[in-house]
């Protein structure tokens, strides 16, 4: 994917704005379900019956939570003509998966050492390269004046994002030994509920701590507060939430492992992907260094610009030779200036380098910069 796919929404009730989405990404959303009911067979020995029937859970918990979200999940399926169940599943995808590998890093400072004196966070986001054409930036205009900016997957309600508001979100998937049924709000609805209703960092952080999660996943918080922003990560699992913040120099970096109680204690990432370990030591380590002048997104960049692992590197590219569902890849690489309501998304890795559905590669995007 070399240019961003982009919806905007300005649709008054959310059914209304699900079924613009649906029907302008109609290809992309039937395309992303085809792939998705592949992996939850492939890798979680579920069947389309089975999926659909976790769909209907989910869209039950998104009901209750976020009914305004539900009614926009059902407007996609109008739209789309995918079945709302399998639309409901793809909104829980990692609940559906149960967390399982994954590769994301993200690094964040505070404002008082940036080149802005603002907050700034940036994440890669590594996912299954067969879906490498099926995510978009979806802008959505709501009724009360309010806008959301977030990068999703055709069909997901929310992923990464920042709001008008100058809250900004970045996502990691945990694992943890309580992970699975039953299904708890799915994370990737929780991130628009957050997108969509706070106001500020402790709103956000409110929000996010009050969920009842069925499946592991680290939020990181990037407001434009008072007093240089702030930064935090709060880690959810089915443990509850627990809270990692910056350092004493204002820096912040994490991967795909807990950090804190209660998760920290059944953590079962460090077993199944401990290059986390790895990924994390590297970014705190140049990011430290790159704070030694101000931050920029440029430097940002830098601390993400590593192969060093290969396939489980900050920056990765599947080998030839890896089969469906372990075709690891960064998608794209988000940064996020929340002060600023601006998202930054480079399709690819920190490198440049641009998956395919196929596993191949094309040139480098300079990057989109996008406004909330």
């Amino acid at each position: 994917m070399s240019e961003i796919p982009h919806h905007h929404s300005a649709e008054r009730a959310p059914g209304d704005r699900g079924a613009g989405l649906g029907l302008a990404e109609r290809d992309r959303v039937r395309q992303t379900a085809e792939i998705y009911l592949r992996l939850f067979s492939e890798r979680a020995e579920l069947d389309e019956r089975a999926v659909r029937g976790l769909g209907r859970e989910a869209l039950e918990q998104i009901d209750r939570v976020a009914p305004e979200l539900g009614e926009e999940i059902q407007g996609i399926a109008a739209g789309s003509g995918v079945d709302a169940e399998l639309i409901g599943a793809l909104n829980a995808r990692t609940e559906v998966l149960a967390a399982g590998r994954g590769e994301c890093s993200t690094v964040a400072c505070l404002g008082n050492l940036t080149a802005s004196g603002q907050p700034i966070g940036m994440q890669t986001w590594d996912w299954h390269d067969a879906l490498a054409d099926s995510w978009l930036r979806w802008t959505i205009d709501h009724p009360d004046g309010r806008r959301v900016d977030t990068l999703t997957e055709a069909g997901i309600v929310g992923k990464i994002g920042v709001s008008d508001c100058g809250v900004g979100l970045f996502l990691n998937i945990l694992g943890h030994a309580a992970d699975g049924p039953p299904m708890g709000t799915p994370v990737h609805v929780l991130n628009r509920m957050v997108l969509d209703r706070a106001d500020n960092a402790s709103a956000a952080l409110a929000i996010l701590a009050g969920a009842q999660m069925s499946a592991s996943s680290a939020v990181t918080v990037v407001a434009a507060d008072e007093d240089g922003g702030c930064v935090c990560t709060v880690e959810l699992s089915p443990a509850g939430p627990g809270f990692v913040t910056p350092d004493e120099r204002g820096l912040l970096a994490h991967t795909n492992h807990f950090l804190a109680s209660p998760g920290r204690e059944a953590d079962v990432m460090v077993r199944s992907g401990p290059d986390s370990v790895l990924r994390l030591d590297h970014a705190r380590r140049v990011l430290a260094q790159v704070a030694e002048q101000p931050v920029t997104e440029e430097a940002m960049l830098g601390v993400l610009r590593s192969h060093r692992g290969g396939s489980s590197a900050i920056c990765c590219h599947p080998p030839d030779d890896a089969g469906f569902g372990d075709r690891w890849a960064t998608l794209a690489t988000i940064a996020i200036e929340p002060a600023q309501r601006r998202m930054r998304i480079r399709p690819g890795g920190p490198c440049g380098r641009l998956p395919t559905p196929a596993g191949g590669t094309s040139g480098a995007d300079p990057g989109v910069p996008v406004r909330a």
